[in-house]
């Protein structure tokens, strides 16, 4: 027995040639923890052997890409699998730009089945909480909502294909049209092309309800009726052609293009009969599909509309306001420079609470870590106050944390500039560098102080708050299009606080009147700080509520959405149930972010590879491939098509690239092309240079361009000629024309008159 348990367990990394399953899905796994893929095989020995088994064989790194490529395959099938079985679904996406390279991020927010839950049948799980997928992200050639939408589409062409050319699809196959008739909304960023590209969405799926409408009718049709039907569409393609023979002439490939508009045309057509007939409420349910803007950016254009408006605040009183904080360069060029070189340089130059929690950001907490004063920071604060801080992440962009810097410097001012010293006496030179200089003036200048406490209090009574809600203890079930509260009660207690700003600063202030929830404050010691120096602060109350109203002004623009006659506030509680989006886009933002941490550690990792690791970590793939991946043709399509893949995709972006230079090539010559037949045009225009003749003539709108086009090329005098975009009346053009020809003779007079001129 003894010597038995003493024998070592052996397990062969391959059966039959190939890896077992088992050793497939144990390196992924390690993938998904962070195992650089060619230490996957040591680290499964390493493993080994500390339990005592022994594993004959290996894992090269090329089996482990293309089991990596495996999981991102299943992961596009698992998506398939889950929107088919939803009841509908929400999407989400965001974009970026890294090494000149466009990249976007996008996900699905829907009911998933609980896999992992113990059950009786496998035909039937249970379904878990909401929960969102990343479809993954792809290269494109720019951020217009045209080119967001063909991703979209290009994700359920791959996705839908991929399942209905698989195994799984052959048991079942899965009409595309489903996606875009189970969306129901859209969260994005506020900007423009975002709601443009909802709009987008929206058109797609008309066009897809009103096809899959119009299949249906057509199938319900008589058989006499539907060749009736038939007759008249092939009556009208012969007609469009030019008659039989044209049609006969055409090729086979133009034939069945053409078939086929005629064929979206009659779908269309039917599908939208089918559609006027159903009753008003249905067709709503139909067309539904809302748009929402992530909270995390509100409260964000809400800081800058608020920032702005306090900047402003002093100029417009005539209040000297902070003292400017410029670089070394237009320091230099103030302090020597003319007057003109002195405007310009403060003309440029930035000042403020912002801009100081910028600069301390770049000193106490720089982006990158070789750079800055985080560890002296750490260990200054850790000898002076009995703990260690890490300075707000201004250096990057984080949400909030110029609010939060704000806090920070006020509660602990005295240490900073001590701190700030103690650097500076640190140094051989006894100097502070420039940087160094600019936060040790400002530390010590009223109005930039009054900027910080403004951006503090700010901070504790509004964004830490709305933070609690949106991003608080239940935000894994928070639904944005249930917020509309939310928000009117953030106006409501902006418009308290401009009236009265001293429940934030005064004596008698409290979280209970001061924070919009009545909760706590998230820093007391901030507030407490405030109320501290509120008395040496004299612009205090007036910044304060021009902040306030800038932020009112700004969530009132960025809040629409849920305005009472917009399409949120019309939706019914079903409605905004089925259609469940996360409060913030934090998902793609997160993604985006990943990304670029992942090309920085692994710069040639291609986009299939990278994806296909982040699908599978974050939609937990291998629940789904051990309990819906069961047959094994299932796992021999897997092995097969990631053979196929490998990991070229980078020649598809090159493609792409190659695609787009050529299309802007392409676009500069026939541009070439027409101002060269444009020149060809004017050259050949009798110019007119009398001025009773041209009034005789009775000249066309055409033909005044055209002679003003030729007086604007004359080389001497053309910049004199008013632009065509100026002259939006014959009248104007006229006169413009008189103008030019007065011009031009008087200067021809000139230059005969003068000795030895030619005129050419």
């Amino acid at each position: 027995m003894k010597r038995a348990a003493e024998r070592p367990c052996v397990q062969n990394v391959k059966e039959g040639g190939l890896i077992k399953e088992s050793m497939r899905t144990m390196s992924r796994e390690l993938v998904k923890l962070g195992v650089p893929v060619k230490n996957v095989s040591e680290a499964v020995h390493s493993v080994a052997d500390g339990l005592s088994i022994a594993v004959t064989g290996d894992i090269s790194t090329r089996s482990v890409g293309r089991l990596t490529l495996e999981g991102g395959i299943a992961a596009k099938l698992q998506l398939v699998h889950e929107i088919e079985n939803a009841a509908s679904l929400t999407l989400s996406g965001d974009g970026t730009t890294h090494k000149h390279i466009n990249y976007e991020s996008r996900h699905i927010a829907l009911q998933v089945p609980d896999y992992r839950a113990t059950i009786p049948s496998a035909e039937f799980y249970p379904w878990t909480d909401l929960a969102v997928r990343l479809v993954g992200i792809s290269s494109a050639p720019n951020h217009t909502s045209q080119e967001q939408m063909k991703g979209w589409k290009d994700f359920v062409d791959e996705a839908y294909g991929l399942w209905n050319s698989s195994p799984a699809g052959k048991r079942k196959a899965i009409d595309y049209h489903n996606f875009y008739l189970k969306s129901l909304a859209m969260g994005t960023d506020h900007a423009n092309d975002q709601k443009k590209l909802k709009k987008l969405f929206q058109d797609t799926k008309r066009f897809c309800d009103r096809e899959v409408r119009g299949e249906r009718a057509l199938l319900m049709l008589a058989p006499t009726e539907l060749i009736h039907v038939v007759c008249q569409l092939t009556e009208k393609k012969i007609a469009d052609a030019g008659g039989q023979g044209a049609w006969d002439a055409l090729q086979a490939t133009e034939q069945a293009r053409r078939n086929e508009c005629l064929h979206q045309d009659l779908l269309q057509e039917y599908g939208e009969r089918a559609y006027n007939a159903l009753p008003p409420a249905q067709q709503k349910e139909v067309d539904f599909f809302v748009w929402g803007g992530c909270c995390m950016h509100k409260d964000l254009n809400a800081h800058k509309g608020g920032n702005a408006r306090m900047m402003a605040y002093w100029s417009s009183n005539n209040i000297v306001g902070p003292t400017l904080l410029m670089n070394k360069d237009n320091d230099a060029a103030a302090a020597l420079g003319k007057s003109a070189a002195r405007t310009r340089a403060e003309d440029v130059s930035s000042a403020g609470g912002v801009k100081l929690t910028s600069l301390m950001g770049s000193l106490f907490h720089h982006r990158d870590d070789k750079k800055g004063q985080q560890e002296s920071t750490a260990i200054f604060f850790e000898s002076q106050v009995g703990y260690t801080i890490s300075f707000p992440d201004t250096s990057n962009t984080r949400y909030q944390s110029h609010s939060e810097a704000a806090a920070e410097v006020i509660v602990h001012l005295p240490v900073y500039i001590r701190f700030l010293d103690f650097i500076r006496n640190k140094k051989e030179s006894r100097a502070f560098n420039h940087m160094e200089a600019n936060i040790w003036k400002a530390l010590h200048d009223i109005p930039t102080l009054t900027e910080l406490c403004v951006l503090a209090l700010y901070g504790q009574a509004i964004t830490h708050p709305y933070m609690r809600q949106v991003r608080g203890a239940n935000r894994q079930t928070s639904n944005l299009l249930e917020l509309g509260p939310l928000h009117k009660k953030v106006k409501a207690h902006l418009r308290t606080l401009i009236k009265h700003p001293e429940l934030l600063y005064g004596p008698e202030a409290t979280y209970s009147t001061g924070s919009m929830d009545g909760q706590l404050w998230d820093c007391p010691e901030a507030v407490y700080a405030v109320q501290a120096l509120a008395g040496g602060l004299p612009h205090i109350h007036g910044t304060l509520v021009a902040f306030l109203e800038g932020a009112l002004e700004t969530w009132e623009r960025f809040s629409t959405e849920f305005s009472e006659d917009g399409e949120i506030a019309n939706t019914s509680d079903i409605q905004r149930h089925r259609a469940w989006m996360p409060t913030t886009n934090d998902h793609n933002e997160g993604a985006l972010g990943s990304l670029r941490v992942g090309k920085r550690k692994a710069p040639n990792m291609t986009l299939e590879t990278y994806n296909a690791r982040k699908m599978y970590k974050h939609n937990d793939t291998r629940a789904f491939v051990e309990t819906q991946l069961t047959h094994p043709e299932d796992h021999a399509f897997l092995r097969r098509l990631a053979r196929e893949i490998g990991s070229d995709s980078r020649s598809e972006q090159a493609d792409t690239d190659a695609q787009l230079v050529e299309g802007k090539l392409e676009k500069d010559r026939v541009q070439e092309q027409k101002q060269s037949d444009r020149a060809a045009v004017i050259s050949a225009v009798q110019c007119q240079l009398d001025e009773d003749e041209i009034l005789k003539s009775n000249l066309t709108v055409k033909e005044i361009e055209l002679q003003l086009e030729w007086h604007r090329r004359h080389e001497d005098l053309g910049g004199l000629v008013p632009k065509k975009k100026d002259l939006p009346r014959k009248q104007e053009k006229l006169d413009a024309l008189i103008a030019a020809v007065n011009r031009y003779n008087t200067h021809l007079s000139t230059v005969s008159h003068q000795p030895n001129s030619s005129h050419k």
